[in-house]
């Protein structure tokens, strides 16, 4: 469920005004304060635009998470490589291997965490893929 406070107290915290969070995400102050009151809530794009522009994870906003930082996934561990290595004697997934890298080592992840930064990474290039789109369009209108 998306948290409308969580939106407004993250866009403070960056000491944006709705406007300048509209123009950073390509919407209207109107669809900000929308978001913010609770009205509706964001699609998926706007979410990934949204989480970018206030340097947030997704999970937080869709109350799965209790932390804003971008670096805690939903399990509200760091998805760093300040997570807790597996010993040598743990058992390891069978369900295939993930590794992330993140500026630092590889570190392997667990299915779970797999699949969320795979739907992240998802919206995230829907949103590049919109902008690239706007974009063009936009210099086409131009010429």
């Amino acid at each position: 469920m998306f948290r409308a406070d969580r939106l407004a107290e993250r866009r403070k915290q960056h000491k944006l005004t709705q406007e300048q969070l509209a123009f950073k995400v390509n919407l209207t102050k109107a669809a900000i304060s929308n978001y913010e009151k609770g009205r509706s809530a964001p699609p998926h794009e706007t979410l990934a635009a949204l989480v970018d522009a206030l340097q947030t994870n997704a999970d937080y906003l869709l109350d799965l998470s209790d932390y804003p930082d971008s670096n805690y996934a939903a399990s509200g561990q760091p998805s760093s490589n300040q997570t807790k290595q597996p010993e040598a004697n743990e058992p390891q997934p069978d369900s295939g291997v993930y590794i992330a890298y993140l500026g630092g080592p590889p570190e392997e992840m667990d299915e779970e965490e797999a699949e969320h930064l795979k739907r992240e990474l998802e919206m995230f290039r829907a949103f590049k893929e919109k902008r690239r789109k706007e974009r063009e369009s936009h210099n086409g209108m131009e010429k």
